[in-house]
């Protein structure tokens, strides 16, 4: 299955965030560890429950836009953002795009897009890359989550990025890798 490629504005925009240290990513992540790796168990919340996590998520900004961030000098991982931002401490969650609160800045619908062309290149999803966060992009988030042991909730944040496998980018070369890898 072959992905559509980019345009030109998307590889500038992925370009120009691109361009950022590694080491906002790998501090990031481990400030956001998963349940499984400290040895806490996890539970599976009845939808739409309330738990910690989604307690903490809650209090994360909405991703607008995507950035890429690098893996080391060759490679990146597309992955969802702040706009104009290092930082991919975000959530996006079911009914997202538009906007989930009355600032307008930013586009959501470019950070859900990059989520789901990820979800089906990585987990072989068969989702609509549309940019919407409806019930199959959150069925699908709730699948990754059990898979990788994190409460399936269904909202894509911090936990869910760091434990995902992504497709890396290559800027170099402008190309993408044939597998999907994890960035911890």
């Amino acid at each position: 299955m072959r992905l559509p490629k980019l345009s030109g504005k998307a590889v500038a925009l992925l370009a120009a965030v691109g361009a950022v240290a590694v080491g906002a990513v790998a501090a990031n992540a481990s400030k956001h560890d998963s349940p499984a790796a400290s040895g806490t168990p996890t539970t599976t919340p009845k939808a739409d429950q309330p738990t910690p996590e989604t307690t903490a998520a809650a209090a994360l900004p909405q991703c607008t836009s995507a950035r890429l961030a690098p893996v080391n000098r060759s490679w990146g991982i597309p992955m969802p953002s702040l706009l104009g931002s290092t930082s991919t401490a975000c959530t996006l969650r079911y009914g997202d795009n538009p906007y989930r609160r009355s600032s307008r800045t930013g586009d959501p619908e470019t950070a859900i897009l990059v989520l789901q062309r990820n979800l089906n290149f990585c987990y072989g999803t068969k989702l609509a890359v549309d940019g919407i966060y409806g019930s199959k992009t959150r069925a699908a988030v709730r699948a990754v989550q059990g898979k990788h042991h994190l409460v399936a909730d269904g909202v894509y944040g911090p936990k869910t990025r760091s434990a995902m496998n992504w497709r890396l980018y290559s800027m170099a070369t402008r190309s993408w890798s044939r597998s999907c890898s994890s960035p911890h």
